[in-house]
């Protein structure tokens, strides 16, 4: 059965490949970035392969856009089936010469918007006692990386979320998939 799947942070790399090869298995695709205006690149991918997916605007550091995209998701299609927490900023400098800006910057990028995310989706998977979230996280959750503190003191938080493999509801399943 083709699964409803919401994937952030689409206007390049991964999130473009990810959406694109989700929409070739059939599934219905809500390809979400910051800027829609900078959907390009995920379009010129589509056309290229053939497929037709939703674009949403959606900002992870916004709440208001968070549950605005869920929200549209769930009016067409009554469920989210899989979330795929994609969007993400990379950072390379020391914690010494990062500004205080930059620093809450790529943690509410890159962690804060992952929670954001997923609390969205929770009451909709939990309802339907199903659900899929896929964050992507990186090495530099795994191992610190010199210049590189902020970014992988944030990617480590995210490996630190997702606990035993759920997220406090045995019926909603929280896999972690590495890139």
């Amino acid at each position: 059965m083709p699964k409803v799947i919401l994937i952030t942070g689409t206007s390049t790399g991964l999130g473009v490949a990810t959406a694109v090869q989700a929409a070739q298995a059939g599934h219905t695709v809500y390809a979400t970035m910051r800027n829609t205006q900078k959907r390009g690149t995920l379009d010129a991918a589509t056309q290229v392969a053939g497929v037709s997916l939703n674009v949403l605007q959606l900002d992870v550091q916004d709440t208001g856009s968070v549950n605005a995209a869920v929200d549209t998701v769930i009016a067409e299609q009554g469920r989210i089936d899989v979330l795929i927490n994609n969007a993400g900023m990379g950072y390379v400098r020391s914690l010494e010469q990062a500004e205080e800006t930059d620093i809450q910057k790529i943690l509410d990028i890159n962690y804060t918007g992952v929670t954001r995310c997923i609390k969205a989706v929770m009451p909709h998977m939990r309802k339907a006692r199903a659900g899929h979230v896929i964050n992507i996280s990186s090495v530099g959750g795994l191992v610190g990386q010199p210049f590189n503190e902020i970014y992988c003191g944030a990617k480590f938080a995210v490996e630190g979320l997702r606990g035993n493999g759920q997220l406090h509801h045995p019926s909603v399943r929280h896999p972690l998939h590495r890139r």
